[in-house]
């Protein structure tokens, strides 16, 4: 994935949670803009239960996102806000 699509995903307002999938199968969540640091060939998502500081840091080679997802909650959050 291109460095400059994610960083535009991840500064979008509102921020909507999602799921990077990558290459070996593995998936990350991200669900707050600064778990994740993205450079041009590398991004670095933070891992943890949510509580405190990250626990580990998952380094993902940006050549290797074979996708993004939204994540599921934010789907039915959005989907139950009455509309004004």
């Amino acid at each position: 994935m291109d460095a400059d699509e994610l960083y535009h995903r991840v500064r979008e307002r509102p921020f909507d949670p999602f799921r990077i999938y990558v290459s070996d199968g593995m998936a990350y969540h991200v669900k707050h803009p600064e778990q994740i640091m993205i450079g041009r060939r590398s991004s670095h998502v933070g891992l943890g239960d949510g509580e405190g500081p990250f626990q580990r840091i998952a380094v993902v080679a940006n050549i290797h996102i074979a996708r993004i997802e939204p994540l599921e909650s934010s789907k039915r959050k959005r989907a139950s806000k009455p509309e004004q």
